[in-house]
């Protein structure tokens, strides 16, 4: 048997892990897009933190016309809230269409998404496409793109 000093393999399966409850994209949130992400990257998943009680599995994400890595990350999940992961599906003519994951409070309402305990770490290696050509994509980043909730709305106030 051959040694492999230094060497650690870890072979893991994120089916093991908690996730956030699940939530459906809405088909509304789907926008085309001109070509679809790239595969994903590989992950190594850290040590669950104390107060994480589910596990992201990273994602890409649009930003500047390019895709970046969001890092997977532990949260914890907001009483009543639920996730809707990214997805990229095609229409029947191919044209590829995006929608980016969101949180959702006990209403339905959009909301922010909970701060991450622990990131991922993620290969940085060249992304290349089937023809072995490298793709145009950005850096692993830590934080989704910022984007605000729809506030509800307010009735009318009644003046005196």
């Amino acid at each position: 048997m051959r040694k492999w000093p230094g060497l650690l393999l870890v072979i893991t399966s994120c089916g093991g892990l908690p996730h956030p409850p699940y939530a459906p994209q809405a088909t509304n949130a789907l926008t085309a897009i001109d070509y679809a992400p790239p595969p994903g990257r590989v992950e190594t998943v850290p040590a669950r933190p104390k107060a994480a009680d589910a596990w992201v599995d990273g994602e890409w994400v649009r930003r500047h016309d390019r895709w970046y890595w969001l890092l997977g990350r532990w949260v914890t999940v907001p009483p009543g809230a639920t996730y809707s992961p990214w997805v990229v599906v095609r229409a029947s003519d191919g044209t590829p269409f995006y929608a980016p994951s969101t949180w959702h409070d006990a209403t339905g309402a959009l909301m922010a998404p909970p701060p991450p305990l622990a990131l991922a770490t993620a290969s940085g290696e060249t992304v290349v496409d089937p023809e072995g050509d490298p793709e145009d994509t950005g850096r692993n980043v830590k934080t989704p793109p910022t984007s605000k909730p729809q506030a509800p709305e307010e009735p009318p106030s009644s003046s005196p």
